[in-house]
C-alpha cells in the first residue's frame, strides 16, 4: 500500500534548518523530525530543492549545498558579497511528464550585492553573472522554457534576462508606482503573463507588450509572499449528477494578518480583465505568513504554510481544510517541500560502467573512497615495479662479481 508521505524543510532566524517527514496515510497525521542542525552563522533566508539537492542561502553571504540522498553537506558557494535573498532551480514546465524539478540544470542565486549568479548544477561552476540592478534584488523567477529569467529589485525596476546569452533582455521601470517589486512569478503554462507584487498591490503584465494588463489592490495589508498554484476545481454537469475536475490557475498571496488569499487568473487574463475579490482565503497563522508552497501527489494537492508564530500548517486543498499543525518553536523564514522517496535507495540513479560518462561527473558526485583505492592502487603498483627493478639490478650485480 503506497503511503501518503512527504517532507517539509524549513529555515529559521535562529540559523537552523529543520526537516520533518509528514505521514498523512492514517486518520491522524504524524510528524517525524529527520534532521535539525545549525546551517549558517546568521539567519537562513531562502531554500530550494531539486531532485536530491537542497540549497540554502543566508545573511552570512554563503550558499550551502546538501545531498538529501546521502544526508550530508557537499560544499559552499562563495561568490556573493551580500545577503542571499533568493535561490531558484530551473524547473520542468507544469504538466510535463518528466516530473517536477527534473530539469535541474541551473541554479540562480540573487543577493543584496545587486547581482544574480547562474550556477551549473553538474559541477557547481559559476556559469555567469547577471549585472544591471543597482540595489538589493528581492526576488527572481525562471520562465517555463528555462531560457528567460525575471527579477525585481529595490532600484524600482523589473528586469528580464536571457539565460542563453547571460545578458539582459529588457528593463521595465515602475514609474507610476511609489513601491518597489517584492515578488515576481510567471503566469500561464507558457509564461504569457507575469505578476509583480508590490507592498500592497499586484501588477499583472502581458509579456509580449511589457505593459500592465491589470492591477489587484490588497488595500492596507502588506504582501508577505506570493506563489502561483494549479488547483482542481469541481464542476457539475447539466444533470447535477456526475462531477468533473478542471485545473485552474490561482495567484496566491500570503499577507501580514495570517491569511492566504486566492485569486483565479481566468478572469484576470482576459482581454478585458475582471478584477474581483479573492475567491477564497485560508487563515492559519496569528501573524505574518512568511512562506508557503504546494505539494501534489497521487492522493491530492496540499498547501504548507509557515509564519512568524513558528507554526507549520498543512491544508488539504480538495476540501480546503486544515489537517495538520506543527510548532517548531523557532521564528521560521523559508520553506521547501520534497518527496519522501528522496532518500530511498530505489530512487538513486544507477550508472553502469559502459553508460557512465566520466566527463559529466562532478566533483561532489565522485566517490572519494573509490578515488582513494585508485590512487593508492597506482602508488602501490609503482612501488612494486621499482622493487622489481631493484631486485633485477641486484641479481645482475651478483652475476658480475
Amino acid at each position: 500500500m503506497p503511503r501518503n508521505q512527504f517532507r517539509i524543510i524549513v529555515g529559521s532566524y535562529e540559523h537552523n534548518i529543520l526537516c520533518l517527514s509528514l505521514d498523512l496515510t492514517l486518520s491522524t497525521p504524524v510528524f517525524t523530525p529527520i534532521f535539525h542542525f545549525q546551517a549558517h552563522s546568521l539567519s537562513v533566508k531562502c531554500l530550494d530543492v531539486s531532485k536530491r539537492y537542497l540549497v540554502s542561502g543566508s545573511n552570512d553571504e554563503h550558499i550551502r549545498i546538501y545531498d538529501l540522498q546521502k544526508r550530508k553537506e557537499l560544499g559552499t558557494l562563495l561568490a556573493h558579497q551580500g545577503s542571499i535573498t533568493n535561490l531558484k532551480f530551473s524547473k520542468t514546465k507544469h504538466g510535463s511528464t518528466e516530473g517536477e524539478g527534473s530539469n535541474n540544470k541551473w541554479l540562480l542565486s540573487a543577493s543584496e550585492d545587486h547581482k544574480i549568479i547562474i550556477w551549473r548544477v553538474k559541477d557547481w561552476e559559476n556559469f555567469g553573472t547577471l549585472k544591471g540592478h543597482i540595489a538589493r534584488i528581492n526576488d527572481i523567477d525562471i520562465h517555463p522554457s528555462n531560457r528567460v529569467a525575471i527579477s525585481v529589485s529595490d532600484d524600482h525596476s523589473i528586469r528580464l534576462w536571457n539565460l542563453m546569452t547571460v545578458k539582459k533582455a529588457a528593463v521595465l521601470k515602475l514609474r507610476k508606482y511609489s513601491q518597489n517589486g517584492q515578488f515576481v512569478r510567471w503566469l500561464g503554462k507558457d509564461g504569457e503573463f507575469f505578476a509583480v507584487a508590490l507592498l500592497n498591490k499586484i501588477l499583472i503584465y502581458r509579456t509580449s507588450t511589457a505593459k500592465v494588463h491589470c492591477e489587484i489592490d490588497i488595500e492596507k495589508k502588506t504582501i508577505m509572499h506570493m506563489e502561483i498554484a494549479y488547483l482542481k476545481e469541481k464542476l457539475s454537469n447539466d444533470d447535477n449528477q456526475t462531477k468533473e475536475e478542471d485545473e485552474q490557475e490561482y495567484i496566491c498571496v500570503g499577507i501580514s494578518d495570517g491569511n492566504i488569499l486566492f485569486y483565479p487568473t481566468k478572469a484576470l487574463l482576459k482581454e478585458e480583465p475582471n478584477v474581483q475579490e479573492p475567491e477564497f482565503s485560508l487563515l492559519g497563522h496569528t501573524n505574518r505568513v512568511k512562506d508557503f508552497k504546494f505539494y501534489q501527489n497521487e492522493f491530492g494537492t496540499y498547501l504548507v504554510s509557515i509564519g512568524s508564530d513558528g507554526k507549520v500548517v498543512v491544508w488539504d486543498m480538495k476540501d480546503r481544510n486544515q489537517i495538520a499543525v506543527y510548532d517548531c518553536g523557532e521564528r521560521l523564514n523559508c520553506l521547501s517541500l520534497v518527496d519522501e522517496t528522496v532518500e530511498k535507495y530505489d530512487t538513486m540513479k544507477k550508472r553502469s560502467l559502459e553508460s557512465a560518462d566520466l566527463g559529466e561527473q562532478s566533483e561532489v558526485e565522485s566517490d572519494t573512497e573509490e578515488l582513494k583505492k585508485v590512487m593508492f592502487g597506482k602508488k602501490n603498483n609503482k612501488k612494486s615495479k621499482k622493487a622489481k627493478k631493484n631486485q633485477n639490478k641486484k641479481k645482475v650485480d651478483v652475476q658480475l662479481e
